[in-house]
């Protein structure tokens, strides 16, 4: 009686202006995921993620009276076979962690309104609760009551993965689901063969205690703080998990149950929360970023040193209000283009310092999203012999010899190639949280390359015949020969999105365009780049908009003329983002911070969406870090709160 009478009163309380934002209407297949935590009378200051129990009804009773409609898992699971569709705005009720609030008042609510509602348990929090938890964890035999409703399925949400371990050698903590671990005792990393063994464990002792305490093996499973990659779905799946809950944003989909996407529900006022189910996707907002050497920052034979640096570093982010930061993660302090060394634990090349994951790790948890900036085609193996075997190869003077261009690159043509850089883009994700990848600007190949053994086997089988009289020439199919060149490449990052993706399965991808390319679809011919297919394929495309290396008599008229190709294409100016130079690598000087500014607002003004620019100097307040943030500072974006 007094849960109910608590309801009818709280159902007046929702503001009339409270649905004012565009909402994203569901698709079939589509349904919305809420993502709750625990219900107290009052939640603690600073606890963001439990919620009032009136706010809790208020949230429940905006879903009735909008045309929401709560659905079980059951009937997700009919839908999929094709028993009976959804009804119209479905929404799943998800309870993490096993909170006494979900047994005492959550589900005498739902009770009353007829919601169903899923429950994620941790094994190990049932006996061995954390100190730090919000409210006490139901007993098993609570969990066991609320099991035999009709309206509750108890799933698994971990036995002891809902936790953080070290993975850094600096002493950074991540969610122990979907990265390796660092072991401080003994200094090592974690293999994959042990991170599957201490995942299988993991879902073994879940699987005993649930037949123990309620009578089933688990089929679903709802990864700890949203995190997973491929090889925790691949092992969820051996242990007969069929279905995993992630917190990534947007609606979840019928036939897409391996990954289903959640909102988190959050201490905020009832707007916000209209919002996020209004709109489950979020804002996209426009990337404004800086591309950064590690190189200046680190100093391998003095740690301390590093760390000051990096501090100064992010200061200089924070203040300048970027939301994105692409941070170089391979070695080259001499600038020589030559990659041998790089800054992060890997199977390929030496390490200059273990600095990347750490770096990646500080920057992220200050809310800018960390893209890797790695090289696509130019390393230098330890195997020299190896090395020369696998290089980009030119055809000039009437024979095939290693090519003279300034990048020293392997061939994209090489399955051995693309296995040895794969193994360095997974070492990568594996052990650094990175948002993306920004694929270095030495994947091309120009009108003489490429003439590796590989490659030719490949254009015999393609064009039916030798390609060598080819080489710069511009004939129609000296065309075509580019232009399956530009698709081997974009195959082969392909590959290395793959590898990635093992570990980040979120990660996004952006690729370095040459500028002339953008302008000039002709030269496609002397790059084996080109702009539209880029779009199709990436995630971002970086357009290398520097006027000065361009040699362009107008700058602001150069790059105006840029941004307006970007919008003649689809996707151009959502997916275009627009670098340009901070210093002039010919002059050997830094772009005066007047005439770097009006070059951001010639792109903003022409339409661009998205900025970026490099290099960028800490120690020498280059560019000035007042002139810089005007443009680059997202708090200027005329619609951000």
């Amino acid at each position: 009686m007094i849960i109910r009478i608590m309801i009818m009163l709280l159902c007046m309380v929702i503001p009339a202006n409270a649905a004012t934002s565009s909402a994203t209407a569901m698709k079939p297949g589509e349904f919305l995921v809420l993502c709750y935590h625990a219900v107290p009378l009052k939640p603690a200051p600073g606890d963001n993620y439990s919620i009032s129990q009136k706010m809790f009804v208020e949230q429940m009773e905006y879903l009735r009276t909008h045309g929401y409609n709560p659905v079980s898992f059951k009937q997700i699971l009919d839908a999929r076979e094709g028993v009976k569709a959804l009804p119209e705005k479905p929404v799943l009720l998800t309870f993490d962690d096993g909170y006494i609030s979900y047994h005492d008042f959550v589900v005498p609510v739902l009770e009353e309104l007829g919601y169903p509602s899923v429950l994620a348990v941790v094994g190990n929090f049932v006996g061995y609760p954390p100190k730090e938890l919000p409210e006490p964890i139901m007993r098993w035999e609570q969990i066991r009551a609320v099991s035999k409703k009709k309206l509750v399925e108890v799933v698994s949400h971990s036995h002891d993965l809902h936790r953080a371990i070290q993975y850094t050698s600096q002493g950074n903590i991540a969610a122990a689901v979907n990265i390796l671990a660092y072991d401080p005792v003994s200094n090592v990393y974690e293999t994959e063969a042990d991170y599957r063994s201490r995942l299988n464990l993991d879902f073994e002792r879940q699987d005993e205690i649930f037949k123990k305490e309620l009578g089933f093996s688990p089929d679903v499973m709802v990864w700890p703080y949203g995190a997973f990659n491929e090889v925790s779905l691949d092992i969820a799946k051996q242990h007969g998990i069929f279905s995993t809950f992630t917190l990534q944003a947007g609606y979840a989909h019928i036939n897409r149950l391996d990954r289903l996407n959640r909102v988190l529900v959050e201490n905020t006022k009832i707007q916000e929360f209209i919002r996020n189910v209004r709109n489950p996707q979020g804002e996209q907002y426009p990337v404004r970023a800086v591309q950064i050497d590690l190189d200046l920052i680190v100093n391998p034979d003095d740690p301390a040193e590093t760390d000051v640096n990096l501090g100064k570093l992010i200061d200089r982010l924070v203040a300048m209000k970027v939301n994105t930061v692409i941070l170089q993660a391979f070695a080259d302090p001499d600038g020589d283009g030559d990659v041998d060394a790089v800054y992060f634990p890997n199977r390929v090349l030496p390490v200059r310092a273990d600095i990347f994951g750490w770096a990646a790790h500080q920057i992220k948890i200050r809310d800018m999203a960390v893209y890797a900036w790695m090289p696509t085609m130019s390393i230098v193996l330890p195997d020299k012999a190896q090395n020369e075997r696998l290089r980009v190869r030119e055809f000039k003077g009437g024979e095939s010899e290693p090519s003279s261009s300034w990048y020293g690159r392997l061939s994209p043509f090489s399955p051995r190639v693309a296995d040895i850089m794969g193994t360095l883009y997974e070492d990568l994700a594996s052990h650094a949280q990175v948002a993306g990848i920004l694929f270095q600007d030495d994947a091309y190949l120009n009108d003489f390359e490429d003439f590796h053994p590989d490659a030719v086997a490949r254009y015999d089988k393609q064009f039916g015949g030798a390609v060598k009289s080819l080489a710069g020439e511009e004939s129609d199919i000296a065309k075509e020969w580019s232009r399956y060149k530009t698709q081997v490449i974009i195959d082969f990052t392909d590959v290395l999105k793959g590898r990635v993706q093992k570990y980040r399965p979120n990660a996004l991808f952006a690729r370095n365009l040459y500028a002339e390319v953008m302008g000039n679809p002709h030269s496609e011919l002397w790059y084996a780049q080109n702009y539209e297919a880029f779009l199709n394929s990436y995630d971002y495309v970086v357009v290398m908009a520097y006027p000065g290396m361009e040699e362009a008599v107008n700058p602001l008229k150069w790059l105006k003329k840029l941004t307006e190709i970007s919008g003649r294409l689809k996707d151009g100016r959502n997916k275009t983002v627009f670098k340009i130079q901070a210093y002039n690598w010919k002059k050997e000087v830094w772009i005066d911070d007047g005439e770097l500014l009006r070059e951001l607002r010639a792109i903003l003004s022409s339409g661009g969406r998205h900025l970026a620019y490099y290099p960028d100097n800490v120690f020498e307040n280059k560019p000035a870090l007042d002139t810089i943030k005007l443009e680059m500072s997202t708090k200027t974006y005329p619609f951000l709160p």
